[in-house]
């Protein structure tokens, strides 16, 4: 994406999150057709490792007990992800039939409600049909065990 296609699609990107749900359609057909679609894949993954650094505890004279921690380690991995795009303060990502919106710092917040949204549209005539916002819900899982000997 060039430079002024990054500034019109986040002046739009903007007008379509700004009512919820509702959009104007003609801004919906416009983003559409500026963020380049990425060939859909039926499987995509993305993953990381994480690893503790090392470390050790020891006792120093005249200072006490001391502990030395490396930072933790994380490697990222991905196959088959779609590619994404810089716009202003939002990543976009453009599959088919789908154009997915996130702010960039999505992930630094507790809760995620409001940080990201899909814009669905029909493949085969790029007709949107609905914006879809994402909210955080909370789960509460009850697991009781019980073992007999």
């Amino acid at each position: 994406m060039n430079i002024h296609a990054r500034l019109e699609a986040h002046a739009i990107i903007d007008r379509l999150v700004m009512d919820g749900p509702t959009f104007p359609i003609d801004d919906a057909r416009r983003l559409i057709d500026l963020i380049p679609v990425a060939p859909s894949s039926r499987i995509s993954f993305k993953g990381s490792f994480r690893s503790r650094g090392s470390g050790f505890k020891g006792h120093a004279a005249g200072v006490g007990n001391v502990e030395m921690d490396e930072e933790a380690k994380e490697k990222t991995f991905t196959l088959n992800v779609p590619a994404s795009h810089k716009i202003g303060g939002y990543v976009g990502t453009h599959t088919p039939g789908s154009v997915d919106i996130e702010l960039m710092w999505a992930e630094t917040r507790a809760d995620r409600t409001g940080q990201s949204c899909s814009l669905i549209y029909e493949a085969s005539t790029g007709e949107p049909q609905e914006m879809l916002l994402a909210v955080q819900k909370s789960l509460a899982l009850q697991l009781h065990l019980s073992f007999a000997m």
